[in-house]
């Protein structure tokens, strides 16, 4: 068994690359610039320019496909809007031509996608894999990101995992929250009703693992705990596993519209989402519960 990875060097990445060398298990990296991360073997790729290093391929035999721009790095400019979609999508579609044209064969495409595919919206409806997207900008990324693995399916098993946000104490949401509420600048974030599909790192880790290791994981899986969380829940819960207190008044949602544009409706909109199909596949959480996970995040 081997995995190459695309982007190898982000968070879920690298703590995936981790856990598939503590297996024993050997691994590569697809990356836009050469380096030594978690050394192990990279090769470089471009999808801007179409190109690829095809030594990369060689005895593959599962890829996970996690490269992407960062949807809340910066605002969302028709040209961002563009780089979001297209350095998921393109990338796909890159290692897809690449195996065909080389007849390659791998046993495996996994690919991340995001609980975005269910659109930015305000109701209590839980929603299931079945559900089709939602017609914004992120239902239709992932959408798309989606269909990109789907054109696999000729070649290998296909794997869609949509992800809520990841915590851990470093990287990703968790870190640009906590920062605020240790100043006493923390809030919620509009209404503070806004459901928020979370997910352990640690859990995210071991549903990728699953997804390579247990040819039974196929199709599209909610990959999110079982508890549904909204803004404030996340916020306050936060404050108490750091012993600080929630003073300011929710930040009103003009305001995130007027400093983040379109990008606001991702913060004060989300999605109750179900993770029930992953675990009937006999998948079991860590950390299935907001503050067990904080705990062990912080402790």
């Amino acid at each position: 068994m081997k995995v190459l990875i695309t982007g190898g060097s982000g968070l879920l990445g690298s703590a995936l690359t981790k856990k598939l060398l503590k297996e024993n298990i050997d691994v590569a990296h697809l990356t836009r610039t050469k380096s030594s991360k978690h050394n192990v073997k990279n090769f470089e790729w471009d999808w801007r320019k179409n190109e690829i290093d095809q030594r990369a391929f060689k005895d593959v035999t599962h890829i996970v496909h996690l490269a992407g721009a960062g949807i809340a790095e910066k605002a969302w400019t028709s040209k961002r809007k563009q780089t979001i979609v297209k350095s998921r999508v393109l990338t796909a579609r890159l290692i897809y031509n690449t195996i065909i044209k080389n007849n390659l064969k791998i046993d495996t495409f996994i690919s991340a996608s995001g609980t975005g595919y269910y659109g930015s919206i305000l109701n209590n409806k839980t929603y299931l894999e079945s559900d089709s997207h939602k017609n914004d900008f992120l239902g239709n990324c992932c959408y798309q990101w989606e269909n990109a693995a789907d054109r696999f399916k000729d070649n290998c098993r296909v794997v869609k995992l949509r992800l809520g946000v990841i915590l851990d104490q470093n990287e990703g949401a968790l870190p640009k929250i906590s920062a605020l509420i240790k100043k006493g600048l923390g809030a919620p974030i509009g209404t503070g009703k806004q459901y928020m599909p979370w997910i352990h790192l640690d859990d995210a880790v071991e549903i990728f693992y699953s997804s390579i290791i247990n040819e039974k994981y196929n199709g599209t899986y909610n990959a999110v705990a079982s508890e549904h969380v909204n803004n404030a829940n996340l916020t306050y819960a936060i404050a108490n596993v750091l012993n600080k207190k929630i003073r300011l008044p929710n930040v009103p949602n003009i305001i995130l519209k007027f400093l983040y544009g379109e990008l606001s409706e991702t913060i004060t909109k989300g999605v109750k989402v179900s993770n029930e199909k992953i675990k009937n596949e006999g998948f079991r959480f860590q950390y299935d519960n907001l503050n067990e996970a904080l705990a062990e995040i912080y402790n």
